[in-house]
């Protein structure tokens, strides 16, 4: 085996990439034009019964190492019901990357899972970018599960399993690292256990979910053998799935993120892809943080080692990818980084313990690694945790969501597991989603085609009211006049183009807004008629997954608490 240490060398900016040539150029050129902008809500609670106030903050960050984005000055946030309609919008002025808002849920808002969606116009260049949570939503006036309900025995009902072969591939002759991931109908993930079969239905292999209906298990296909997997589910039931068909000749790309220090990849190839392809020249590239490194080498052995210095990458998704000497992309696959550079947050009260609606004072401190003191925003929501149950690996935090999902294809289930106790097997789990989901930044056959095309929408830096100024019978008004009036507010005017188009720029509020709009013709009559401009994208069609039987229980509980203290406030009026 021939090993080669690899000891990355960042410097930390996009223009170093044109010395590393064709692939890491476009690269370059790419993210220097689409220079990604994602939204982070913090909300107050995890769930909401109807008539409560949903209060959050928002973060807007761009590029890849997250910092405070001054790209957009104007967050647009949807609520999206049950129905995939969006029930209500609002326009938050951004300052320096920080704003907040709030929906007031009606009393008679129906129950059920609700999307919360964040966007700005320059993330609409990138949909898959928009910030998404599912919110659960309870009503008093019809409770599904009562306060001592108790959870029943689902039928998984399955939906989906998968088998992913590590780097993309199967090679005859090469061990592989093959992870699988099993759905119901819900979009959860399931548990199941089975076995793998050769061409005569002999047993070569089993594998078990370890965490969330995912695990791995190895495999050395065998020349002219095909696979299939006998699959049993937590229900008893049954289902036969064929394993991808293995090359007869190929190379393989398996990385070894199992060690804090360094990630140990190997790259091997087998006897009949050796015998053509020896002494070629291949390229692997390491794309973290924004920043890319490359290490070249010839092929001159069927097995290779390389160690990456994860210290010298950036805490998140990183992508390790094989090219070709004709920049053709081979393999790839995804690692998780974890520097465990995080802020060393906690806090202290003056007191042990306080009497009902008593005064509350809390220190809330901030350390670097370094232990010095932190200088950021922060967001603190208190609650009852007998009043208010939840899970909180179910929860999506700003780590999980910038670091992880945010980046990935699909929905990741409990996204806050891996970050709340970091163990062995938590690592271990982490890894198999990093094998089960695909990356969604870039694909690179797009990119070196240059078939991203440049960006549609531009930033907005402040609000906007646009429109179309018509007569009574439909024709556009030209050259009328729009007046823009807000109340308690300033006066403004503007004549509309030859199609009565007419927009409101550069528009600044500290709290919400009311206006009236008017529009007169040229020759200053009024009979006219205004059509307000909605730019706004449809809901979508994003996964909501079924509510778990805990959670039912965990909204149940909460709903049972509200109408009590309904009841006292009803009391007291």
């Amino acid at each position: 085996m021939k090993k080669l240490l690899f000891l990355p060398l960042f410097f930390g900016a996009l223009h170093c990439f044109a010395q590393n040539g064709t692939i890491t150029d476009k690269l370059g050129s790419y993210l220097s034009a689409h220079i990604t902008e994602k939204a982070y809500l913090q909300l107050d609670k995890p769930y909401y019964a109807a008539g409560d106030t949903m209060y959050f903050k928002a973060y807007l960050t761009m590029g890849e190492r997250h910092v405070l984005s001054n790209i957009s000055g104007v967050l647009h946030v949807d609520l999206i019901g049950p129905q995939n309609k969006i029930v209500q919008s609002i326009n938050l002025q951004s300052g320096d990357g920080v704003t907040w808002g709030d929906f007031a849920l009606p009393d008679s808002l129906a129950a059920g899972n609700y999307r919360l969606r964040a966007w700005t116009r320059w993330m609409r260049n990138d949909p898959g970018s928009f910030f998404e949570k599912v919110v659960p939503v309870g009503s008093l006036q019809n409770r599904k599960v009562s306060e001592s309900a108790v959870p029943k025995k689902r039928v998984n009902n399955i939906a989906d399993l998968q088998f992913f072969p590590e780097g993309g591939g199967l090679v005859e002759g090469l061990k592989s690292r093959i992870a699988f991931k099993a759905t119901g109908t819900n979009g959860l993930g399931i548990m199941v256990k089975g076995v793998v079969l050769d061409n005569e239905n002999k047993a070569v292999c089993t594998f078990a979910a370890a965490h969330l209906g995912m695990g791995s298990f190895e495999l050395t296909p065998q020349p002219g053998e095909t696979y299939r997997a006998k699959a049993t589910f937590a229900d008893g039931s049954e289902n036969i799935i064929n394993l991808p068909v293995a090359q007869e000749k190929g190379i393989e790309l398996a990385v070894d993120n199992d060690s804090i220090p360094k990630a140990s990849v190997k790259i091997m190839v087998n006897p009949a892809y050796y015998a053509e392809n020896k002494g070629k020249s291949y390229r692997l590239l390491i794309y973290s943080g924004g920043v890319v490194n490359t290490v070249n080498f010839r092929l001159d052995s069927l097995s290779m080692k390389m160690d990456i210095i994860k210290r010298r990458l950036f805490t998140g998704i990183a992508t390790i990818t094989l090219f070709s000497e004709t920049n053709e992309p081979l393999c790839e696959r995804l690692i998780f980084v974890q520097n465990y550079d995080q802020l060393n947050l906690h806090t202290t009260t003056d007191k042990p313990v306080y009497t009902t609606r008593q005064k509350v004072h809390i220190d809330l401190h901030a350390l670097t690694r370094a232990g010095e003191p932190a200088v950021g925003h922060f967001s603190v929501s208190v609650t009852d945790e007998d009043k208010v149950p939840e899970n909180e690996n179910d929860e999506t935090t700003i780590l999980s969501h910038l670091l992880l999902t945010s980046d990935l294809k699909g929905y990741v289930e409990q996204p806050n597991y891996y970050f709340t106790n970091i163990t062995d097997k938590t690592t271990a789990d982490l890894d198999l989603v990093m094998l089960t989901h695909g990356y969604r930044r870039f694909e690179w056959k797009k990119l070196l085609d240059n078939a991203y095309p440049k960006p549609q929408y531009q930033p907005e830096q402040a609000l906007e009211i646009a429109g179309q100024a018509t007569s009574l019978f439909g024709r556009p008004l030209a050259h009328g006049t729009v007046s823009l009036i807000q109340i308690q507010g300033p006066f403004i005017s503007q004549k509309t183009d030859d199609k009565g188009n007419f927009l409101f720029k550069g528009l600044l509020f500290t709290d919400t807004g009311y206006f009236v709009l008017q529009a007169v013709n040229a020759r200053n009559r009024n009979k006219t008629k205004l059509i307000y401009k909605n730019d706004l994208p449809g809901p979508g069609n994003e996964f909501v997954p079924s509510a778990s039987d805990t959670a039912l229980l965990r909204m149940s509980t909460y709903l049972v608490n509200t109408e009590k203290q309904q009841e006292q406030l009803n009391m007291l009026g």
